[in-house]
């Protein structure tokens, strides 16, 4: 049970790629080399290469943790309003500012995020919750939905998977995010070797500060990006029952997501679709100003779309016969845990072969 009746439909649950029916059927359209290929859904922007903590199971290492801070490493701030400017009057219609690092190190994040809000655009954030002040609350309590990375539940497991021991200021600093109402505040965990034990103790803590929910995955450890990556073994019946002593927290005004769906049984990575097709939902903006075809292949050469530096340029290449080409590249056999994965079965399945009968309600 990955999420409770009363709370099925949730941001987690793939069923809602669902929505993007319409979406998908100008994807397969364009794909066959016919059509053009609408806006992207959402773009996921990641302003800085610089994070203040060492993860060992950090998915951006291969470029983060030896890459200067270079011009190229860093977005300025009049830049990422341009972008903005550009995405809101294309029709995109989400900004999740996310990491190449911790995003909040970036002292731009906050405004960027605020002058989104002011375009109508949807607004979320993904940050380690290290980073605080007034106008930092202010604004991700007008975010949509806010994830916070929080994989410990005291100092001395969050040194020994963070690689730094900022436990105190985390916790001070997502008590004060726990008294802003708006938006959706979630702490996220990956489960770990080191932190399986905690899941429930994690929940708990999310649950009595004031957040929103809790979200607990196991981490993809299999990318071959990752240094020391192999298959992990975990109690699987331990941790399920951790699982359930957390859903046995949910309420009204709490929401537990024990997401699983994208792994096999034993959470190891699992692909259940031959082909990737859902990638133009969304557009990877990196640090380096350059667009790439998923945010599982971000910083893959193979994989760049095109320059966004000058924003209005992005219309040059997206939607080109070699972005299409990119997008057949993929080889699903060699990627990790897909982002996506539900929805290429759906663009398949639900569109292509039509298996729900969708003329007859």
């Amino acid at each position: 049970m990955e999420w409770s009746e009363k709370n099925k439909y949730t941001s987690f649950n793939s069923m809602k790629g669902l929505a993007y029916y319409e979406h998908y059927k100008k994807i397969l359209v364009w794909m066959d080399g016919k059509g053009e290929l609408p806006p992207p859904i959402e773009c996921n922007l990641d302003p800085i290469a610089m994070c203040n903590l060492n993860c060992y199971f950090c998915i951006t290492q291969r470029y983060l943790k030896d890459a200067p801070l270079t011009g190229s490493r860093i977005l300025p701030t009049d830049y990422m309003y341009e972008l903005v400017d550009f995405l809101a009057d294309w029709g995109v219609k989400g900004l999740c500012i996310s990491g190449g690092g911790e995003p909040l190190l970036h002292t731009g994040v906050p405004n960027v995020l605020e002058y989104a809000q002011g375009k109508n655009m949807r607004t979320s954030i993904f940050t380690n919750g290290t980073i605080m002040s007034d106008k930092i609350l202010r604004v991700l309590s007008n975010c949509q939905f806010v994830s916070l990375s929080i994989n410990a539940a005291n100092s001395r497991t969050y040194k020994e998977i963070m690689g730094i021991d900022l436990w105190d200021s985390v916790d001070a600093n997502i008590h004060l995010l726990g008294k802003q109402k708006g938006g959706f505040k979630c702490v996220r965990m990956l489960i770990l070797p080191e932190n399986y034990k905690q899941i429930h103790k994690v929940c708990k803590w999310a649950k009595e500060i004031g957040l929103d929910g809790f979200n607990v995955r196991p981490v993809d450890f299999e990318r071959e990006d990752i240094e020391g990556h192999k298959k992990l073994v975990l109690p699987i019946d331990f941790i399920r029952e951790e699982f359930a002593k957390c859903h046995a927290e949910e309420t009204d005004n709490f929401k537990v997501f024990t997401v699983t769906h994208k792994f096999d049984d034993s959470f190891h990575v699992k692909h259940d679709f031959k082909q990737c097709l859902a990638t133009p939902l969304l557009i990877p903006i990196l640090q380096d100003s350059n667009a790439y075809v998923c945010v599982d292949k971000k910083m893959e050469l193979a994989y760049k779309l095109g320059s966004c530096y000058l924003p209005e340029n992005i219309l040059q290449w997206w939607g080109s016969d070699e972005h299409r080409e990119a997008i057949k590249r993929v080889n699903i056999n060699s990627c990790s845990r897909c982002t996506f994965s539900e929805y290429q079965r759906q663009i398949v399945e639900v569109v292509q072969e039509d298996r729900m009968f969708l003329s007859f309600p």
